[in-house]
């Protein structure tokens, strides 16, 4: 497959990192220079320093023979030109574009008549993950497949009944049908771990469990369960509307608080269901006269990375009992649970997330990039073709390093285990090493 990619910015230089070393055909545009340089230098794939809107700087990265042309730029407008010059100079079959402004992605209707076929919002996709989070629980990271079965990130600290326990001890002592998928180890190390490997303090596990047990799971790993009522939410822009909008209902008293005055008078007159404060996130007096420390759910989603964590940090610290913050920067994410943040939100992620799904359409029908992209779990259906049908788990010669997780068969969910045959058009979930995917993709 040769892509061509517009704009080197995280989530250009994400996926051109992601698809080359998959061994995909790429090619990347870039009108910074420094930031040409700066892929040119880390990427294995051909950078075009130049603009994305002309059609020979489009040429000359090989928009002539491109299969998937991506704009990811930092302008909307550059993103949508871009994508309607390669769709009327050039036979390219998917042209995917990457949108901020809300109003525009409130007209993808209209974006099929200038190429365009798919429309990806970075705010929306950030909001709905965190909704999706609040009302599972806010516990713990959470991916939900289109199978009813449910995948969740779980940070081990001193106090978890998991700590120092083997996987083989760990299912042995709880009667739940469930899969540990995949452990990061503090110092970075990525584990598709066996019976024999052993939880360690510190560790990150994916849990993966039917949606009507893995709440069960969790707990017992030490997270306890907690009612949501009491939401404050610090950021109101796009993504802290979209988030107080998607949550409102349920009996749920919701706070919206921004430093924006002008703002705060707009938001106040679109979400009615919200009390909307205009104050600071850094404002410890704010807090302070809000009550934030008796809330369930604090967050924090302004357009500042560090006041985001150092929000969520302080709410805990006041006793919150869950926080979540929004931030893009690898260390930040990785630094996280150190923190006493429960669930850090990357809005690039996200998005990276949603481009790779719309790739992969096929035989695979979901896509989602674990630990900053070192993993994937594939949701799939098993083809006539298939080189897994009709055999069992434990006689797969699946590369080492992945792993089935999940079976959907006639409506019906599977936590499989070795023993277990795989049989044509079985919905499944595979969590595999991204260095595996191009050999994954071929024996699926």
């Amino acid at each position: 497959m040769n892509i061509v990619i517009a704009g080197a910015g995280g989530v250009g230089f994400h996926i051109a990192k992601h698809l080359s070393e998959e061994k995909k055909d790429v090619s990347i545009i870039e009108k910074d220079v420094d930031k040409a340089n700066f892929a040119s230098e880390r990427l294995d794939c051909l950078v075009v320093q130049g603009e994305a809107t002309d059609v020979n700087v489009l040429k000359e990265a090989g928009c002539d023979k491109a299969d998937m042309f991506i704009a990811v730029t930092d302008s909307d407008e550059v993103n949508m030109v871009s994508c309607f010059v390669a769709a009327n100079n050039f036979n390219i079959e998917k042209k995917i574009v990457r949108l901020r402004n809300i109003q525009y992605t409130q007209s993808f209707s209209s974006f099929k008549n200038i190429g365009i076929d798919f429309v990806i919002n970075p705010e929306i996709e950030a909001a709905k993950t965190i909704i999706n989070t609040v009302n599972l629980g806010a516990s713990t990271d959470v991916i939900t497949f289109d199978i009813d079965i449910q995948m969740r990130g779980i940070h081990i600290d001193e106090e978890s009944p998991f700590r120092n326990k083997t996987i083989s001890e760990i299912k042995a002592k709880i009667n739940r049908n469930f899969i540990i998928s995949a452990i990061k180890r503090e110092e970075g190390q990525l584990i598709i771990p066996s019976g024999f490997d052993r939880v360690k303090e510190g560790d990150y596990l994916y849990v993966v469990a039917k949606s009507d047990t893995i709440n069960d799971i969790v707990e017992l790993a030490g997270k306890t369960k907690i009612r949501i009522r009491d939401i404050a939410i610090f950021g109101a822009g796009n993504i802290g509307l979209t988030i107080a909008k998607g949550l409102s209902g349920r009996k749920r008293n919701i706070k919206l608080i921004d430093k924006d005055y002008e703002r705060c008078k707009k938001v106040a007159s679109i979400c009615k269901k919200a009390t909307v404060i205009h104050g600071d996130a850094d404002d410890a007096e704010l807090f302070e006269e809000e009550n934030i420390g008796e809330f369930d759910v604090v967050i924090t989603a302004t357009d500042n990375e560090e006041v985001n964590l150092l929000s969520a940090i302080y709410a805990k610290n006041l006793g919150v009992k869950r926080s979540i913050a929004l931030a893009d920067k690898a260390n930040y994410i990785a630094m996280s649970n150190k923190l006493n943040i429960d669930i850090v939100i990357s809005p690039k992620l996200a998005t990276v997330n949603s481009i790779l799904r719309f790739i992969r359409k096929g035989k695979i029908v979901g896509v989602y990039s674990i630990f900053g992209g070192e993993a994937e779990a594939l949701e799939f259906i098993v083809s006539p073709n298939s080189r897994i049908k009709n055999r069992a788990l434990k006689d797969l010669d699946l590369p080492k390093g992945s792993l089935i997780v999940a079976i959907n068969r006639q409506n019906k969910n599977i936590i499989p285990d070795g023993s277990f045959v795989i049989k044509e058009n079985d919905r499944a979930v595979i969590f595999t090493k991204k260095e595996h995917i191009p050999q994954i993709e071929q024996i699926i």
